[in-house]
């Protein structure tokens, strides 16, 4: 018994209670999302219709153009969880495209179907492998502390002075979302700097200003590495289908003089959006770590430095991820639970996002519709990075990247310009982190807005400004790819 923790089972029992004298609101909510699914693909129908009946498109194509608008409606809206949305986009592929029942009607008119492997085969993705991984190495440190301590430890080295803490927390929030799901590092970071705001007077801006930085920054992280955020790992593993390699490496070089510009450009605007009213001292925490936590410590280093020096040992990042999660579940500090708490549905929303662009390719969807956009490489690159910030500040920015970095990169393959595919792909990623100017446009923006300090207006002021520096800095620095592609 000494084993149960009872607050969390009253706190369970009470939710439960509450949820169950909500049955009219649940009814609603249900009948509001099978609309929208039944809307979302009657629109799918009519347009697979009226391709059939005005173009000369062939069967697979119209197909998967249904496919891809259902997809594109569903993630919009959220009709279905977006997990769900990506198991639909394979799952229609396969019977449609694939057609391995030999079904009449379906598949390919002329030829051999594509093996409906193809579309199972993102699910065991190497960079499912890789983010998993990355999953792994942050459940290990999370569970032993490892984040606390670190985020005190470094916190005590910027003092108590109000505008260096902030640097400070901001920085600290960046790196672990480098690393770490930035919602998880969201969650913790927010945790951890309770009690500095406690030590802010009430009514204080700088109140704000300090919430406000910990989900701004950890989306400024998730540019940082490929396994940063799930855009990044549907860029490379686009790419890679595509024949063009990107090595963890060679993401990080393009990626982090981004990442600190944009960090102290966010420094400085919350500063002086928010400035504190009058003078005071914020104290830290202190933190420490154990004998499992140093372990943890040493397989994270190593993890990191076999990543980064991939080019040089050989052994694909795919690989290397598989150290920490041999390391941490034959030694028990990841044991069954820690593995069923895993964020699975994000490496299903990963691989459907592959899927879709496989799906694209295969039927020669792709080269439809990059002969409908303006050939010109001038016009296509800002427009990609614009739209991915617009789209993504209303949706998931790992559904809206699954949408814009298959049509970009084949745009750029049709021009026969793999460089150009490069830059749209990691541009679209990057840009897709951006999108911070409403409490739901991230989740760590949403953990932030449940604290109640912060108002839609206050995401508003300081995201959109944010949004637009990433884009002056994408473009500036696609001149600084163009020398490292």
């Amino acid at each position: 018994m000494k084993y149960l923790d009872f607050r969390k089972i009253k706190e369970e029992l009470r939710r439960l209670e509450y949820l169950s004298k909500l049955p009219d609101l649940k009814s609603k909510v249900r009948v509001r999302f099978i609309l929208l699914t039944f809307s979302s693909v009657a629109i799918a129908w009519c347009l697979g219709y009226l391709l059939t009946q005005f173009t000369s498109m062939e069967r697979p194509g119209i197909y998967m153009a249904s496919i891809f608008t259902l997809a594109g409606l569903l993630w919009v809206t959220e009709a279905l969880p977006l997990f769900a949305t990506a198991l639909v986009i394979i799952s229609l592929e396969i019977i449609f495209i694939s057609n391995p029942g030999e079904w009449a009607g379906l598949g390919v008119m002329a030829g051999a179907n594509p093996d409906f492997r193809t579309f199972l085969n993102p699910l065991s993705d190497p960079i499912i492998i890789l983010f998993l991984g990355g999953f792994i190495l942050a459940q290990a440190s999370v569970k032993e502390g490892i984040d606390k301590a670190l985020a005190s430890q470094i916190l005590k080295i910027f003092g108590g002075n109000p505008r260096v803490v902030l640097l400070g927390l901001m920085t600290i929030t960046c790196v672990f979302s480098m690393w770490m799901s930035n919602t998880a590092t969201t969650a913790m970071m927010i945790t951890l700097a309770a009690p500095l705001a406690s030590q802010i007077p009430s009514g204080d801006p700088f109140g704000k200003s300090l919430v406000l930085s910990i989900p701004f920054a950890a989306n400024i992280g998730g540019m940082g590495t490929p396994i940063a955020s799930p855009p990044n790992a549907v860029a490379v593993a686009f790419l890679k289908n595509v024949g063009i390699q990107v090595s963890f490496l060679e993401w990080m070089m393009v990626a982090i003089p981004l990442v600190i510009v944009l960090l102290l450009v966010t420094w400085v605007l919350l500063w002086h959006l928010y400035k504190p009213s009058g003078s005071f001292k914020l104290a830290t925490e202190t933190h420490t770590i154990n004998s499992r936590g140093f372990f943890v410590m040493i397989i994270f280093s190593a993890t990191i430095l076999l990543w980064m020096t991939d080019r040089w040992h050989g052994l694909p990042t795919a690989v290397v991820a598989l150290l920490p999660v041999v390391a941490f579940t034959t030694t028990g500090i990841i044991r069954r639970s820690d593995v069923n708490s895993l964020e699975w549905h994000i490496l299903i929303l990963i691989a459907g996002g592959i899927a879709l662009g496989l799906g694209l390719n295969v039927t020669g969807l792709d080269s439809v519709i990059v002969n409908l956009i303006p050939q010109d490489n001038a016009i296509i690159f800002p427009l990609m990075i614009v739209s991915t910030i617009l789209l993504s500040t209303f949706m998931s920015n790992t559904a809206a990247s699954n949408l814009l970095i298959p049509l970009g990169i084949s745009f750029a393959i049709g021009l026969e310009q793999q460089a150009l595919a490069k830059e749209i792909g990691v541009g679209i990623a990057l840009a897709a982190s951006a999108a911070m100017s409403l409490p739901i446009s991230t989740p760590p923006n949403a953990i932030a807005y449940a604290k109640g300090v912060l108002s839609s207006k206050d995401f508003s002021k300081a995201g959109v400004l944010v949004g637009l520096v990433t884009v002056i800095l994408i473009l500036g620095a696609r001149f600084l790819w163009q020398l490292l592609f």
